[in-house]
């Protein structure tokens, strides 16, 4: 029997072995019709395999893009008794990968969903608060207005530092492990890692090429229209978060390398390149958004959707609370907007390898063994 997000469950039988084959049922029928041959580099990688085990399926699903140009194409596509609906078959399998490779894999139930969203900005919240206080007192939450503030005013440097970076550790050992996993599964670089995959990997995700579909760009929102407008929101969110990093790192090295100590002046490279970065994040996700509000359930997911939508909003919130920031530091709210900012970033570094965030790895790790059995070295 099919579930109402086309993906097969039983009475009895977990998920994960009929995602798996479901999407392997789909992907044997398109091996054999190969109409979409060279589309992106969905077919091709489907091509070089006779047998498909879940590695293989998993490394598919993962070079996919969900373009969707696969399912305007199909003749074989719902309804026809076949049944093809690869989009929708492979965002299934991303689904559980992002799920069954991190670790823990099945987060407790207190911290899924909205119930996990609010408890874990609640504590962040309250550590946050609490770090503040017992640095400059309950009086030095609300700020002078006097001048642009200094974070240090508020929390010291020490506190500060640790609860960013032990999130943001945990956050990359997990996704360290996750990637292993994943590499391991899908069979890894049996002749060596080289660097002219690794190299073009870089080069395929920065341009986005595989948003592009068969050549017309995405079918989405709509299945039967291709267009840019997800190619280039998905861009702005990709550089927007890019100059974010390049801000942290700037102010990095000019407070701990060159002695130079916050506030920044509104042209330096921290605020200036954080604004830009903000605005493209804002705009970008906020667009993502709505395309996503009006793309066909057809071709999608309902699980993926929800992770997409929790993404979308965590970067709108982020980038929004860090603008925001900006513009009161020389205000008595500077202080109250700030430690929302701080305790929403904390909570965001721990919860990304559970969170949409982690396609990352995965996309770009399947873009790199799809140029190694390509020969693209």
């Amino acid at each position: 029997m099919s579930s109402d997000t086309g993906v097969p469950t039983a009475q009895g039988r977990t998920r994960l072995p009929l995602v798996f084959e479901e999407a392997g049922r789909q992907l044997g029928i398109c091996n054999a019709c190969r109409y979409c041959e060279g589309m992106c580099a969905v077919f091709p990688a489907l091509e070089r395999r006779t047998v498909l085990g879940r590695g293989d399926i998993s490394q598919i699903a993962n070079v996919c893009h969900d373009c969707r140009a696969c399912f305007d194409a199909c003749m074989y596509s719902t309804p026809h008794e076949f049944g093809l609906n690869i989009p929708r078959a492979l965002s299934a399998v991303r689904a559980e990968d992002y799920r069954r490779y991190v670790w823990p894999h099945r987060v407790p139930r207190l911290l899924r969903g909205w119930p996990g969203v609010f408890s874990g900005a609640f504590v962040a919240c309250v550590v946050v608060i609490l770090l503040a206080a017992a640095h400059t007192g309950w009086r030095g939450l609300v700020t002078d207005g006097s001048g642009a503030s200094s974070p240090y005013d508020l929390i010291a440097y020490g506190p500060l530092l640790a609860l960013i970076l032990l999130p943001a550790l945990y956050s990359v050992l997990v996704m360290l492990g996750a990637a292993r996993a994943y590499w391991r599964e899908v069979g890894g670089a049996p002749d060596g890692l080289k660097g002219g995959a690794v190299a073009r990997a870089v080069w395929y995700a920065a341009t986005l090429r595989y948003l592009r579909g068969g050549g017309e760009d995405c079918y989405y929102p709509e299945d039967e229209k291709p267009s840019a407008g997800r190619r280039r929101l998905h861009a702005l969110v990709m550089y927007g978060f890019g100059l974010c990093i390049v801000s942290t790192s700037a102010a990095a090295v000019m407070q701990d390398f060159l002695g130079v100590e916050p506030p920044y002046d509104v042209l330096s490279v921290p605020v200036a390149t954080g604004f830009v970065g903000g605005v493209g994040l804002v705009v970008g996700s906020a667009g993502l958004l709505m395309l996503k509000a009006r793309s066909s359930a057809v071709t999608s997911f309902a699980q993926m959707t929800v992770k997409d939508y929790g993404l979308l909003v965590a970067l709108t919130f982020l980038a929004l609370s860090g603008l925001l920031t900006l513009f009161v530091r020389a205000t008595p709210a500077y202080g109250l907007v700030y430690l929302v900012h701080l305790a929403s970033v904390a909570l965001s570094f721990a919860a990304a390898p559970y969170s949409k965030f982690v396609h990352l790895v995965y996309r770009f790790l399947a873009l790199v063994r799809d140029n190694l059995e390509s020969g693209r070295t």
